[in-house]
C-alpha cells in the first residue's frame, strides 16, 4: 500500500512539474510573440521617419521609388529611380537594431496636384509583419492664413529709400505694417519677421513669428491673441523665382512632368464663368505647351499640337477678340511669362510686329485689321497692354509731391510685354495660376463649391487688387504765347478718386496667394473713400507686407479666413518653399502588404495586397 501511494504521489508531482514547465514555455513563446508584434509596428514607424527625413532632406525626393511595387503601380505614380535606397525593393534595417526591418512603398500621383504624398511603410520583427499608410504633407505657405518674409511695405512701393530689413534686427530698417483695430485674422499666421497690431486686432488662429513678442502700434497692448500666445519659430524661405513652376509646361521630360500644363505668354486676361470653364484672352501667345533642344536651347512647341489645342485653347481664338473659351485646367497649372526675347523661342516675336487678329492697341501701337484681313498700324497711341489697361478715364498714380498727386507711367503700372494676368469670376475646379509679373484680381474670385474647388494664384511681383483712380482737378500752368493750359503729369489733391469703387464697396478671394519676390496688395489704398472689407478666404504669402488701407480713412478692412483644407491638400503645382519638413496628416494600420521572407502578402483571392 505504501508503495503504490508512493507511486501516485511521484505520478501527480511528475504530471504537476511537466504542467509547469508546459506554460512556462508557453508563456515564454507569447512573450517573444508579443515583442515581434510590437517591434514590428515600430519597425514600420522608423521606416516612416526615414522617408519623412529624406524628404525634408531633398524636395524632390518625392519623384524616387519602385514602380514595380504593388502600392505604386495601380496608383499612376512614375518615378526617376530608387536612388540606391534599398526600402524602395526590400527589408533595409532599423538603424541600432538587429532583429527590425522596414520597406516602404510610395504613391505619389496626387504630389504636383495636391501636394500630398501617400505611403506604404511595412516593419518586420522575427516573424511578425504589420503596415502602415500615412499621408505626407511639407510645411509650407499654405499651412498658414498669412506668411510674410518681412513685416515692411516692399520700398518700390512705399517710396521710401529705406533699408529692407527685419524688425527684430538693429539698424535703420524700413518701418513694419500693423494690423489695424478692425482687423480679424481667422487662421494661423507666421513671420520670418515680427508682427505688429492694435490693441484690438483680433487672431483667432496660432501666431508664430521670430520671437514671442508682438509688438504694439502704440500703448502696451499688441492684440487679442484667441490662439493663444506668439511662439518663435525657424525660418521658413522663400524662393526668390516661381520660374521653375514653367517647367510644367513641358511636354519632353514625361518622368518629372507626366501631365503637362498650359504656357501664355504676355499679358493674358482670365475669367471665370462659374460652370467650370473659363474665357483666355492671350494675344501674345504662340506655343501653349513647349519642348526644350537640350544642345541648343532652342524652345519649340509640344510635338501634339491638338492635344495642347484642347487643352489650352486653339493659338487662333487666344490672339482674337472672343478669346478662347475652355475647361478650366483639370488638376494642373498655367504659367503665364513675359513675352521672350530670344530669337530661338516659339513664342517670340520680331521687332515691331504685333498681334493682328482683331483690331487693338499694343503699347503704344494701334493695329487695324481690314475686312479683307490686311493690317496697318498707327504708332504713337496712348498706352494700353492689349488687355484694356489702362481703363478708360484712369489716371495713374505716381505719388504725392508737395500739395499735388503725381501723374504716373502708365507703362510701368501695366506693361505690354510682361507675364501679367487679369482674372476674375466664379471659379469651379482645382488649378493653378502662376505669372512672371503680376496677377491683377479685377473683380471677385469665387468658388461654386467651397468643399471641391480650389485655386492658388502665384505672381513672382504681386497679387495685387485692382483698384484704380481717376483724377478730376488737373492744375494749369502758364504757357508763354498760349496762356493757361492744363497740367496732366500733376493732380489737385482735391480731385483724386476712384475710378470704379465707392465708399463701403466689399471684395472677395477664394484662393491661395503666394508672391516671390513681391506682395500681396490693394492699387491705390492710399486714396479715395473708405472702402469695405476685403475678405480673402484660402491663404496668403509674400515677401513683404502688402498694404490694403491707411489708418482709418481710406481702402479696405481686413477679414483673413483661413481654408481648413489647405492643411491636407493643395493647388495643383502650388509654390513650394526652399526647404521644408514633412508632417503625417493621416495615418491609419492596414492589413500587412509582406510576409516575413519579403514576398506579397495576399488577398483572398490571391492577388497581391
Amino acid at each position: 500500500m505504501i508503495l503504490a501511494n508512493v507511486l501516485i504521489f511521484g505520478t501527480v508531482m511528475m504530471l504537476l512539474v511537466a504542467t509547469m514547465i508546459a506554460v512556462s514555455t508557453s508563456g515564454a513563446v507569447k512573450s517573444a510573440t508579443d515583442r515581434n508584434f510590437q517591434n514590428a509596428i515600430a519597425a514600420a514607424y522608423a521606416g516612416l521617419a526615414d522617408y519623412q527625413s529624406k524628404l525634408s532632406n531633398d524636395n524632390g525626393y518625392a519623384l524616387y521609388g519602385n514602380a514595380a511595387a504593388q502600392f505604386s503601380k495601380d496608383s499612376g505614380s512614375t518615378f526617376s529611380g530608387q536612388n540606391g535606397n534599398d526600402a524602395f525593393s526590400k527589408w533595409a534595417g532599423v538603424v541600432g537594431s538587429t532583429d527590425q526591418w522596414y520597406r516602404y512603398e510610395v504613391d505619389n500621383s496626387n504630389y504636383s496636384s495636391k501636394g500630398v504624398l501617400k505611403v506604404r511603410v511595412t516593419g518586420k520583427s522575427g516573424g511578425s509583419v504589420r503596415s502602415l499608410v500615412a499621408n505626407l504633407k511639407g510645411d509650407g505657405f499654405i499651412n498658414y492664413l498669412y506668411f510674410t518674409n518681412y513685416e515692411s511695405s516692399n520700398p518700390a512701393i512705399s517710396g521710401s529709400s529705406c533699408t529692407t530689413m527685419y524688425q527684430w534686427q538693429s539698424g535703420t530698417k524700413c518701418q513694419s505694417v500693423q494690423f489695424a483695430g478692425t482687423d480679424v485674422l481667422n487662421g494661423p499666421i507666421r513671420t520670418n519677421d515680427v508682427f505688429t497690431a492694435a490693441c484690438s486686432t483680433v487672431f483667432n488662429g496660432t501666431v508664430e513669428q521670430h520671437d514671442t513678442s508682438v509688438r504694439p502700434s502704440s500703448g502696451t497692448c499688441s492684440g487679442v491673441f484667441n490662439g493663444g500666445a506668439a511662439t518663435a519659430v525657424p525660418y521658413l524661405g522663400l524662393p526668390a523665382l516661381n520660374s521653375n513652376m514653367s517647367q510644367e509646361t513641358r511636354t519632353d521630360t514625361p518622368t518629372t512632368v507626366p501631365r503637362p500644363g498650359c504656357l501664355y505668354t504676355g499679358p493674358t486676361r482670365v475669367s471665370f464663368l462659374g460652370n467650370g470653364k473659363m474665357t483666355v484672352w492671350s494675344p501674345w501667345s504662340k506655343a501653349t505647351q513647349i519642348q526644350v533642344v537640350a544642345s541648343t536651347g532652342e524652345v519649340k512647341a509640344g510635338a501634339d499640337l491638338a492635344k495642347s489645342a484642347a487643352l489650352c485653347g486653339t493659338i487662333s481664338d487666344l490672339q482674337s477678340a472672343a478669346g478662347a473659351t475652355i475647361t478650366t485646367l483639370p488638376a494642373n497649372l498655367m504659367y503665364v511669362q513675359d513675352v521672350p526675347t530670344a530669337s530661338n523661342n516659339a513664342n517670340s516675336w520680331a521687332a515691331n510686329t504685333f498681334p493682328s487678329k482683331y483690331t487693338n492697341t499694343y503699347c503704344t501701337t494701334t493695329v487695324t485689321v481690314r475686312s479683307n484681313g490686311t493690317t496697318t498700324t498707327t504708332t504713337n497711341q496712348p498706352f494700353s497692354n492689349g488687355q484694356g489697361f489702362p481703363a478708360a478715364g484712369e489716371w495713374i498714380n505716381g505719388g504725392t509731391s508737395g500739395s499735388y498727386a503725381q501723374t504716373g507711367s502708365a507703362s510701368d503700372t501695366y506693361s505690354c510685354s510682361a507675364g501679367d494676368v487679369f482674372v476674375s469670376g466664379a471659379f469651379a475646379g482645382a488649378m493653378t495660376i502662376a505669372s512672371s509679373g503680376t496677377i491683377w484680381v479685377t473683380d471677385d474670385i469665387t468658388y461654386v463649391s467651397a468643399t471641391n474647388d480650389i485655386l492658388g494664384l502665384v505672381g513672382q511681383n504681386a497679387v495685387e487688387v485692382y483698384n484704380p483712380a481717376r483724377c478730376t482737378s488737373y492744375p494749369t500752368v502758364y504757357q508763354w504765347g498760349v496762356g493757361n493750359v492744363t497740367d496732366t503729369t500733376r493732380c489737385n489733391q482735391s480731385g483724386v478718386r476712384l475710378l470704379n469703387r465707392t465708399g463701403g464697396e466689399s471684395l472677395t478671394i477664394s484662393a491661395a496667394i503666394a508672391s516671390n519676390a513681391g506682395t500681396f496688395w490693394n492699387q491705390n489704398y492710399d486714396i479715395g473713400s473708405k472702402l469695405g472689407v476685403l475678405k480673402v478666404i484660402g491663404s496668403i504669402a509674400q515677401n513683404w507686407r502688402g498694404p490694403v488701407a491707411t489708418t482709418g480713412s481710406t481702402g479696405f478692412s481686413k477679414n483673413y479666413v483661413y481654408d481648413q483644407r489647405l492643411l491636407t491638400t493643395a493647388p495643383p503645382k502650388f509654390l513650394q518653399p526652399v526647404s521644408t519638413s514633412y508632417g503625417v496628416t493621416t495615418q491609419v494600420e492596414v492589413q500587412a502588404a509582406f510576409k516575413a521572407d519579403g514576398s506579397c502578402a495576399t488577398t483572398s483571392t490571391g492577388a497581391c495586397r
